[in-house]
């Protein structure tokens, strides 16, 4: 035990025990009291985390093409481990990988559908087909990879510039200096990360139960419920703590690779299958609309109406990326030695926005086809049957759709073992002493892997799974605060100050001799 760091560890147990504890007493209660925090959040500080949210993804671009951009993680000499695909797969599965399975299909068609008030628009209409897809957009490309990636910038600086430990705690630095490590926060900015990613985990992997449970019934007639939910707990479990304990160049590397090649057969069949000119046409279009109208896009508060419309999507989403952002910026610093800051960017934020922008049009666009064109009423499907088997039905439309369906099944607990396998790995060596090892031991990492498991599992039976996601949203707040300091840290490090080395710089000239061209 002297090699933990105990009193964060106990912190999230302490939080989820009590909550665990009220939902068996009243799951209804508890939920309520939870949700009413967040209600409180969303409505006086709603305005504040956009805004904010907005700034952090325009500073993360300036940051790209600005000179800062030529920073190295490990000084110039510093060589890559991953290979770019490698790289690039692994930051796309260990965000929204999960995220993007279940809603692509249904974000688009629900949007256009169900308009909120203050848009002065006709569900169905071109116009509401256009303002969902640029919330679709603004909820899963540019602003959540951004987030990741301005965690992952400070913290990567900290750790491979400055020799900093392997915390999201060291990111202050940047701002404050080293003195940060030696102070009370410390422990306080990792528990505040720890404990949002937990609820994040345990909240994601509760969904999944109960969409693979709904998955399962359609197909194989079996009925979703615990004994169900528990089966597949313990797969997924089980599955992604060994991925995890056999570290980031074996398993981690290996599903996530086999994750994307999935995804990108997926929109292949449905781009080739579906209607093929309608999504290019919808994607090509309601991509440039959302670059023209990209600030109205980026904060939406809808004043004076009462359907809560952006407290309960915008809002709502961002607290939700916020609070994975500390965990999975520590993560991607890990995979980030021998890049530099341009590359990160390129890679963390840009690529798997674009791929974002690409799935969503595809997807959605398949779905708003069927609407449009009669051939399938999606919505009156929503409407009666949930969210939860709309893949799985649009599967149903495609070519060996029977096929296609148990792939999907797959596909969805693949994106959570790839997800949970580069979480339980960042929050296992967050929770030593001596975090500056590349793997943490076997013990710990069984021991958070089980217990991410067990918490969704009780969560799921319990009743309290909207607690715990609205308990994931409330940890947004204290993480916005966190990474305004992180922000600011780079701002005055690397931007203001200049306060790098020499040896920290690739040159252009360096650039194009290592590309072997010609300057």
């Amino acid at each position: 035990m002297n090699k933990f760091r105990v009193n964060i560890i106990l912190v999230p147990i302490i939080i989820f025990s009590i909550i665990i504890g009220s939902s068996m007493v009243n799951a209804n209660a508890t939920a309520e009291l939870v949700m009413d925090v967040y209600l409180f959040i969303a409505k006086y500080f709603g305005a504040f985390i956009q805004i904010t949210c907005l700034i952090f993804l325009l500073g993360i671009l300036y940051f790209a093409f600005s000179k800062t951009g030529n920073i190295k993680f490990g000084g110039k000499d510093a060589k890559p481990e991953l290979s770019t695909w490698a790289y690039w797969t692994i930051a796309l599965c260990a965000g929204i990988g999960t995220g993007i399975m279940f809603w692509g299909p249904i974000e688009p068609i629900y949007f256009a559908y169900k308009v909120p008030q203050g848009v002065n628009l006709t569900p169905g209409s071109a116009g509401a087909i256009q303002f969902a897809m640029n919330k679709s957009f603004m909820h899963w490309a540019f602003t959540p990879y951004a987030l990741y990636t301005l965690c992952g910038i400070s913290i990567a600086y900290a750790v491979y510039n400055m020799k900093m430990p392997n915390t999201v705690s060291s990111g202050m630095t940047l701002f404050y200096g080293e003195k940060f490590l030696k102070s009370k926060w410390k422990d306080v900015v990792d528990v505040i990360a720890l404990t949002a990613i937990c609820s994040g985990l345990a909240g994601g992997l509760g969904n999944g139960l109960i969409q693979l449970g709904s998955g399962i019934e359609m197909i194989f007639g079996i009925p979703s419920g615990p004994i169900v939910w528990v089966s597949i707990a313990v797969i997924i479990t089980t599955i992604y703590t060994i991925s995890s304990i056999s570290g980031l160049h074996k398993g981690i590397k290996f599903f996530s690779d086999k994750n994307a090649w999935i995804f990108i057969a997926f929109l292949f069949v449905v781009i080739i299958a579906g209607p093929t000119k309608y999504i290019i046409d919808l994607t090509t279009q309601s991509f440039v609309h959302y670059i023209n109208d990209f600030f109205e896009a980026s904060v939406f508060l809808s004043p004076g109406n009462t359907d809560m419309w952006p407290e309960w999507w915008d809002t709502f989403y961002l607290a939700d990326w916020l609070s994975f952002a500390p965990l999975v910026g520590l993560f991607l610093a890990r995979i980030s030695y021998g890049r530099t800051i341009r590359e990160f960017i390129l890679i963390n934020l840009m690529g798997p926005a674009l791929f974002g922008v690409i799935w969503f049009g595809t997807f959605g666009g398949f779905t708003l086809n069927l609407q449009a064109s009669g051939t399938f009423d999606m919505m009156h499907y929503i409407n009666t049957s949930g969210f939860d088997g709309v893949m799985l039905k649009l599967a149903e439309f495609l070519p060996l759709g029977n096929i296609i369906q148990p792939i999907i099944i797959f596909t969805v607990m693949l994106s959570y073992v790839t997800m949970a396998d580069s979480m339980t790995s960042s929050i296992s060596i967050m929770s030593l002493k001596d975090s500056r090892v590349k793997e943490a031991p076997i013990a710990i990492k069984m021991f958070w892997g089980a217990l991410m498991g067990a918490l969704a599992v009780i969560f799921v039976t319990a009743g309290g799974i909207d607690g715990v996601k609205t308990l994931l949203a409330i940890s947004g707040l204290p993480v916005l605060i966190v990474m305004i300091m992180l922000f600011a840290g780079i701002l005055k490090r690397l931007v203001i100050n200049k306060n790098y080395s020499i040896d920290e710089i690739v040159s252009s000239k360096e650039i194009c001799l290592k590309k072997e061209e010609q300057c």
